[in-house]
């Protein structure tokens, strides 16, 4: 019995020890009387690339929060650019278990290991660094809206691959691009700036289209900004049989202009922005949906972003570099197209590009050239007014021959008959008919094969008169 109480009030006074250490650790001096130890809650916030954990809260008996009695400098409020979209947020968290974590001492990363993540590192910096600059070029007045990179952009190892990439390999494609540009940069730069954006963005068509109006990808995205048909619908751009304003230059980077504000707003992260404006929102939010990644670039990992996409980001900084500074990278006989300038003037009826040529006193390319918009060799039917681009200076002589043409003295135009296939004909005998080529209905009825079917319709083309404006 003597040896059970002897043991008995070892186990007290041992178990009054420990009470009064943890006593000690959870009552600090620093912190009020009325707190107490709640489960820590770890409060996460996202950068634009990765996630941060800060320190746990302490809460008091009531269950409110209570902040540490440290003093802290006051934060500055953030800026609409600086919030992030509550979709954004939840794709990227990772809710990580901190008991775990501490709990858990990782094994030591190998070499190979240790390099990739100083790579994610490193292209991680390069998003939040241009994000910065993009900003603060935002936030300029309109005068000194301009993109300058910082140091630490241009020094990127992504960049400088893609530097180097367009310095050797593609260099002559890139000079062809940057020669092209000398014909649309400055009225982009133009709209861009009225639209409150840095000029340099205008170089996200370089790495789209390399400055070609009639640029086609596999999925369909044609023109300087590589719009899909409906997204270019959703933003006024016309498309159909006869007008394609696609690849309306001034028309589609106003459109682009919009829709780079317009996901911006939706974002709020440049890099998101460039990369939903290359593969489309619906993937991007998918990818945030799905990948679970805890930065941009895991998404690539898992598989649910392509590398194009990916790469955007440094492609464009490269070449807005070389583009900025050409003779810096070796490309010193550049022959920049000139600027395009036209006047714009309203047709009436249904003319031919040769009628509308002939009424600017100016020639077919020329005017082919100044409306790209146009499919067919002709104003759209059924238009009255349409606006159609004669060069610089010729808007008082196109002007005096339509007013000419409203008054009856006729040029050559034209007219659309529509001809309804019966059994026996073919598409040859209907162009003999009519005095057509058989490419020429092709191409007005957009047919890849000379078959038809009893009951379609076929578009006819036909000279009503040929006159001479002098």
């Amino acid at each position: 019995m003597s040896a059970n109480r002897e043991r008995l009030l070892i186990l007290l006074a041992f178990l009054g020890i420990v009470g009064c250490s943890s006593t000690d650790r959870l009552y600090n001096r620093s912190a009020p009387a009325a707190l107490v130890t709640a489960p820590s809650r770890t409060s996460l916030t996202i950068t634009s690339n990765s996630i941060v954990i800060t320190s746990p809260v302490l809460e008091s008996a009531a269950g409110a929060a209570v902040e540490p009695a440290v003093a802290k400098e006051t934060e500055p409020l953030p800026t609409v650019r600086q919030e992030i979209p509550a979709h954004v947020l939840k794709s990227f968290e990772r809710w990580n278990d901190p008991i775990e974590t501490h709990a858990k001492t990782p094994p030591a990363p190998s070499p190979s290991t240790a390099q990739a993540a100083a790579k994610r590192s490193s292209d991680n910096q390069l998003l939040d660094l241009l994000e910065k600059d993009l900003n603060k070029a935002v936030e300029q007045p309109k005068e000194r809206r301009r993109l300058q990179f910082s140091k630490q952009v241009i020094a990127n190892p992504k960049v400088r691959q893609y530097i180097q990439h367009y310095t050797t390999t593609a260099k002559d494609q890139l000079q062809t691009a940057l020669a092209r540009s000398g014909k649309f940069m400055p009225m982009i730069s133009k709209v861009l700036s009225e639209e409150g954006l840095p000029e340099e963005l205008g170089y996200l068509a370089l790495v789209e289209s390399e400055f070609s109006v009639s640029a086609t990808s596999p999925v369909g995205a044609v023109g300087l900004w590589q719009f899909v048909p409906a997204t270019a619908r959703q933003y006024g751009l016309r498309i159909d049989d006869w007008v394609d304003e696609r690849r309306d230059p001034t028309k589609s980077t106003r459109a682009a202009a919009a829709y780079l504000k317009e996901l911006h707003s939706y974002y709020g992260r440049w890099f998101l922005v460039t990369a939903a404006y290359n593969a489309g929102p619906g993937i991007i939010n998918k990818a945030l949906k799905t990948s679970k990644a805890s930065d941009f670039w895991g998404m690539k990992q898992k598989d649910q972003l392509s590398r194009e996409t990916l790469n955007f980001v440094p492609k464009f900084v490269a070449v807005s570099l070389i583009a900025s500074d050409p003779k810096k990278y070796g490309f010193n006989n550049i022959r920049y197209e000139e600027p395009v300038e036209f006047d714009e003037v309203d047709a009436q009826g249904l003319l031919k590009i040769s009628a509308l040529a002939e009424m600017a006193e100016s020639d077919v390319v020329t005017i082919k050239d100044l409306n790209p918009a146009l499919l067919k060799n002709l104003t759209p039917p059924g238009e009255k007014g349409y606006s159609v681009r004669v060069p610089v200076g010729k808007a008082l002589v196109f002007a005096k021959a339509n007013n000419m043409l409203e008054g009856g003295v006729e040029t050559e135009s034209a007219k659309v008959v529509t001809h309804e296939v019966k059994r026996g004909e073919t598409l040859f005998s209907i162009a003999r008919r009519y005095g057509q080529a058989v490419t020429t209905l092709m191409q007005l009825n957009g047919l890849t094969t000379p078959r038809l079917q009893i009951g379609q319709q076929i578009k006819i083309l036909l000279d009503v008169i040929r006159s001479t404006l002098r």
